[in-house]
């Protein structure tokens, strides 16, 4: 018999990444203006893009620093318009209900699960040790035999 399971991806920020949580806040921000394929692709933008925001590359940068290399990623993924444009994705970012709040659940269901870095997967409410996250349709197969 064959199972059927439902992917769902939950973004979380790490702590030793002081720019994540930004970087979550936004796209928080982006899905609640412009739904999941759009937070999706702000998603992949940020790993496209991410030595723009890295450490290195910011070092002691100011907050509308960091603010602004975000809205940069925004524009760069699609997700804005004429009706949520660059200045719209800045003045919104650190708002509590469309921004932070979405991002800090997000988060905290995280925590719950026991997820303190990446790649990790939670399957049937339960954290799954040594899995990847770019794994195909074979290596998940292999994995879920396992369970």
């Amino acid at each position: 018999a064959r199972r059927r399971y439902e992917f769902e991806v939950s973004l979380t920020s790490l702590a030793f990444h002081p720019q994540a949580f930004t970087a979550q806040c936004g796209a928080s921000l982006v899905e609640s203006r412009k739904g999941r394929d759009a937070l999706l692709r702000y998603v992949d933008a940020c790993f496209e893009h991410q030595e723009t925001y890295m450490n290195a590359a910011l070092g002691d940068a100011r907050k509308s620093d960091v603010d602004a290399v975000f809205a940069t990623i925004a524009e760069k993924s699609g997700v804005l318009d004429d009706a949520f444009t660059k200045e719209a994705f800045l003045s919104s970012l650190h708002d509590w209900e469309s921004a932070v709040k979405p991002a800090y659940t997000e988060h905290k269901i995280a925590l719950g699960y026991g997820v303190y870095g990446t790649p990790k997967h939670v399957i049937d409410g339960k954290l799954v040790p040594d899995t990847e996250s770019a794994w195909g349709a074979a290596d998940w197969a292999d994995k879920l035999k396992s369970l």
